[in-house]
């Protein structure tokens, strides 16, 4: 891969390419260097944010409608983000239309309208957004910590904003703010994929080039006092799960310390062999999730460290915290544990360069905080240089208990009672299938772009294989096997990979068990012996099992939070009445509740058999040696039978009609559901054009709902296809008042696509949008291994993914139309409300 090139234009604006001529693919950003922390006098009223939402609204000559649709047409992704100190709009897409997608992007920044009646609506949706923010627990805690420990910077407002100040921003406000920050010399352009630096610099000089410098200096920013004591702050919130959280100020991004704070998180929380995961949630089961994290801007930061647990844990998993992180101050990692540290730092360098998109996002990140090309280097040649003595003066000198704030989110007393090697080009992987004498099919793709590997193992089992009695198994079973093999203890299964850089992983879903393993190449054959340690001889301990489900049932309750979550698991089970697809993979609390290590132990010794599963490994490999290499692991399994025919078609036993749910939330959720075709059925492929074409700004739903009408926040649909049946949902998040309206508009959309399915213009964007979506799939190991072996255990076969583009552009508007007339029908609508109690 050649070096970054850099490309400054006269009137100031930095122009950044990356060639990676590997896949026809590219992503073009344009980086603001304004984000929250930059509002001024409108400091903490989300105005950076608010401006990112109107650049999508149209400009001088383009509405904003036809920006989603050129977007779209383009076969691009567009998309945008506010973070504390830049916003980001980017496009990524075909390599052949940059010149389109920078068009698009300077027009956005340069010419956008700033209409004042789009302004008041869009001020609306920003409220129904700020209403679900409100609703989630995690956010809450997050900005409990910020304002918690910080009381003077910036950084202590939430970058959303508060609403009483956000109300008060005026047109002319939003004017002003645009001019001062959306400037060429307060601006720079990152392009990255299969494109030659030159043309891009030529490109940018000619849709970049008029833009004005703008004067004036840069914000200037008040230091944050020291901190002298320690803080507290707690609130409650209605749900299940109790949060704590503790924080310490750190220095800003170029310090020489961030990268040993960086270090410091990833030894506390990464990984299963993580100080606080094997305290926390191994020996103690105080807690469902840890996390550690170091975070800041130029001036200024916060290092926080996390646990969700169930309210009796709080005081349990607080005192954990502290402890842990205090025998760190102490003591510091050993060399292990950072050796561990750095080999997973630079692997995960390696899979950001896997897409166009993470090359763009860490070039621009670096330009961002220190206007370096070769920062990425820099920061891994200062991580390689670490010690443990290092990290543990690090970890000193920042992390002191009168420096600490810490913040819980808990129940409400009524809820509470209830409970480094070079880069080589792509040569398009050749892919191979073997089946081996006891029924395992293999499947290998020899890919040596990266010196990367990732393994994928999958044996049907899920929803399918389940009863009422025993919902959920598949997952908790799963989860189950990372507490240790009869060969290797819990620790010794963590550290195994990731103390060279990888991950080991096993889970379940609706539809199968899969194990997992990313490795840095050479490491493959000790990841297929992990791999067949954890199918083969699980310890399934009693305190294991006790300490997942505990786990499992926390995550039921956090899904009974989620309003949308709630409206489409309720669709969803009215929908399937009576099949096995009513419940989801989680099971409900009674089965889980039920479940024993001896029930687990039968469930995988009958499905992890050689016969009912897949093994796919795509990366820098010697097809020959992994397939030697399965063959004496995997190879061994029984071959069993077959545990779940795919070609099964559930019954239709769910009856139409409508639902309503009430919750202690703000806003209200629409969910509009119906039941459609099998997994391998050939009527899912106009359906997913449908959702494809109803999924994202350039939809009519979009547009009419949200755009013209102003009725919803969010607005979309969901294209649910497993073994046996389908189901398609229409959803729109709304302020209670105006849920009536949004309904009525979206039943009225859904019959017009049930009579006249999609327009002409509308299935050729959806068909380019899914090219290119099936295109950046490919980027990864990971992804392909995981489609591979999910075509061939469904019985479509390995090669399914290669023949997905002929099929997608062969799909005639008549078989849309025939497919929305089909399955759409109102008189077959499953309707769900959520509302405020």
């Amino acid at each position: 891969m050649p070096n970054p090139q850099l490309h400054t234009l006269t009137n100031g604006l930095d122009v950044l390419v990356q060639e990676d001529h590997n896949h026809p693919l590219a992503s073009v950003q344009v980086w603001v260097r304004a984000g929250s922390i930059h509002e001024e006098d409108w400091s903490g009223g989300g105005m950076a944010h608010l401006c990112e939402h109107m650049l999508f609204k149209g400009t001088a000559s383009r509405s904003a409608q036809q920006i989603s649709l050129e977007i779209q047409s383009l076969g691009g992704y567009v998309n945008a983000y506010t973070s504390f100190n830049r916003t980001v709009y980017y496009i990524e897409g075909l390599s052949e239309n940059v010149p389109g997608y920078l068009s698009i992007l300077a027009d956005m920044v340069q010419h956008s309208k700033l209409d004042p009646e789009e302004l008041a609506r869009e001020k609306d949706v920003i409220r129904r957004e700020m209403a679900m923010d409100h609703d989630d627990a995690g956010s809450l805690a997050q900005h409990l910590l910020q304002a918690t420990a910080f009381k003077v910077h910036p950084l202590r407002h939430p970058i959303i904003g508060h609403r009483s100040v956000f109300d008060q921003i005026s047109h002319a406000d939003l004017v002003r703010f645009v001019k001062r920050h959306y400037s060429p010399n307060r601006c720079f352009v990152v392009v990255t994929g299969a494109v030659e630096a030159d043309k891009v610099f030529a490109l940018a000089e000619e849709q970049f080039g008029a833009w004005e410098r703008q004067p004036g200096d840069p914000v200037h920013l008040p230091s944050e006092p020291a901190q002298l004591s320690p803080r507290n702050a707690r609130q409650t919130f209605p749900t299940d799960i109790t949060r704590v959280m503790l924080g310490w100020p750190i220095p800003g991004d170029t310090a020489p310390d961030r990268p040993a704070l960086e270090v410091l998180a990833f030894l506390l929380s990464s990984g299963r062999s993580s100080r606080l995961y094997r305290e926390l949630r191994v020996r103690q089961s105080v807690a469902h999730s840890v996390w550690a994290g170091a975070w800041s801007c130029a001036e200024c930061g916060l290092f926080s460290a996390e646990a969700e647990c169930d309210p009796a844990d709080a005081e349990r998993a607080e005192k954990g915290l502290k402890e842990v992180i205090a025998t760190m101050v102490a003591k510091g990692p050993t060399k292990a544990e950072l050796a561990k540290a750095v080999r997973a730092t630079i692997a995960g360098q390696y899979r950001q360069l896997a897409t166009t998109r993470g090359q763009a996002s860490m070039l621009g990140q670096g330009w961002l905080v220190a206007h370096s090309l070769s920062y990425r280097q820099d920061y891994l040649a200062a991580i390689e240089s670490l010690t443990p003595a290092a990290i543990q003066e690090t970890a000193a000198r920042y992390l002191r208990p009168e420096a600490m704030s810490t913040v819980v989110v808990e129940p409400q007393q009524s809820a509470v009672a209830k409970a480094t090697s070079a880069i080589v080009p792509l040569k398009k992987p050749a892919v191979t299938r073997t089946e081996l004498p006891n029924g395992l099919v293999v499947i290998v793709g020899a890919n040596a772009r990266l010196p990367l590997v990732s393994v994928r193992s999958s044996f049907l089992a899920g929803v399918l294989a389940e009863s009422e009695d025993n919902a959920g198994i598949t997952q908790v079973t799963a989860q189950t096997l990372l507490r240790g093999a009869k060969t290797r203890t819990a620790d010794a299964l963590a550290a195994a990979l990731e103390d060279r850089g990888g991950s080991l992983g096993a889970l379940g879903d609706a539809h199968r068990f899969i194990f997992s393993a990313e490795v840095v190449r050479g490491d493959e054959s000790l990841a297929l012996d992990l791999i067949h340690d954890l199918a083969s001889a699980p310890v399934l301990a009693p305190a294991a099992v006790e300490s997942v489900k505990k786990r499992q049932l926390a995550n039921i309750r956090e899904e009974q939070e989620d309003p949308l979550t709630v409206a489409l698991r309720k669709t969803r089970r009215q929908i399937f009445s009576g099949t096995p697809f009513a419940r989801t993979a989680l099971g409900h609390e009674a089965s889980v509740s039920s479940l024993s290590p001896i029930d687990c132990r039968n469930h995988l010794k009958t499905h992890v058999v050689g016969q009912n599963g897949v093994i796919s490994v795509f990366g820098d490999v010697d097809p020959q040696k992994v397939l030697k290499g399965i063959k004496s692991t995997l190879g061994k399994l029984p071959k069993g039978a077959r545990r779940v025919d795919t070609s099964v078609l559930l019954p239709h036993k769910g009856k139409a009609g409508s639902w309503k749910v009430r919750m202690e939330k703000e806003q209200a959720v629409l969910v509009i559901g119906f039941r459609t075709a099998a997994l391998t059925s050939d009527e899912t492929y106009p359906l997913s054009l449908i959702d494809e074409a109803c999924s994202d700004m350039g939809s009519r739903l979009f547009n009419r709902i949200r755009e013209e009408l102003g009725l919803a926040y969010y607005v979309g649909t969901q294209h649910f296809m497993a073994i046996g049946g389908g189901a398609f949902y229409f959803y729109v998040g709304t302020d209670p008042a105006k849920l009536d309206l949004a309904k009525a508009e979206m039943l009225k959309q859904i019959g017009d696509l049930a009579k006249n399915g999609l327009h002409k213009d509308e299935l050729d964007r959806a068909r380019t949008t899914w090219r290119s979506q099936w295109l950046r799939a490919q980027q990864g190991n990971g992804p392909m291994a995981e489609a591979r072996a999910w075509d061939e255990l469904t019985g479509q076969g390995f090669q399914h993914f290669d023949r997905l583009p002929d099929i997608i552009a062969n799909i005639s508007p008549a078989q849309v139309k025939a497919a929305a007339r089909k399955y759409f029908d109102p008189k077959a609508a499953f309707i769900t409300e959520v509302l405020p109690k």
